[in-house]
């Protein structure tokens, strides 16, 4: 009833206390039950001479706003409607629209209620933070180039490639016309 059966069962105390309010549970419902019934029967006959005196009242009432209610009925449902068709999305968008605008206003309403006061404004100093996050980006560079010269092997770069010796008229004659390298003329 309050709590978990093993947290009751483990706790002395815990069970100690759920045994008493058991108890005092009981025996307030025992001592207050004769009164309860005796206030009924008692309430009993002034309850039905007021639900007799105020049921003209209600059904005189409920024949007059009949009608008004059939004749409201139809206006309430087109005031909903447009309510909720055009009146709210216009609402949500200038809510959205507005927002840097009234980011401004509560910025300059600070700035009022501080020039009220004879108080000015703290600066906020950016450059630590960049200069922070410089050096951290530069020793995170350091730490990443030395573990790669450590655990990579010298790499030999391949050479360009030469300029082929220059042809004679037979080299000419006699070569293929499909060579990957245009042989430039000898003057």
């Amino acid at each position: 009833m309050f709590g978990s059966k093993n947290v009751a069962t483990t706790n002395p105390t815990l069970t100690k206390g759920i045994d008493r309010l058991t108890e005092t549970w009981e025996t307030t419902r025992v001592a207050v039950a004769p009164r309860v019934e005796a206030a009924r029967v008692a309430m009993a006959p002034r309850l039905a001479a007021a639900r007799d005196a105020v049921t003209p009242l209600v059904d005189e009432a409920s024949a007059r706003m009949t009608p008004v209610l059939e004749r409201v009925g139809p206006a309430v449902d087109t005031a909903r409607t447009k309510l909720r068709d055009d009146v709210v999305p216009a609402v949500a968008a200038a809510v959205e629209n507005s927002g840097p605008a009234r980011a401004e206003a509560k910025e300059r309403a600070a700035a009022a209620v501080l020039a009220l006061r004879g108080q000015q404004r703290k600066r906020v100093r950016r450059w630590p933070v960049a200069l922070l996050c410089l050096l951290a980006g530069g020793a995170a560079g350091v730490a990443a180039s030395k573990l790669t010269k450590k655990t990579s092997s010298t790499v030999t770069p391949t050479p360009f490639p030469t300029a082929a010796p220059k042809a004679t008229e037979q080299d000419e004659a006699s070569a293929d016309t499909r060579a990957p390298y245009p042989v430039a003329p000898t003057s």
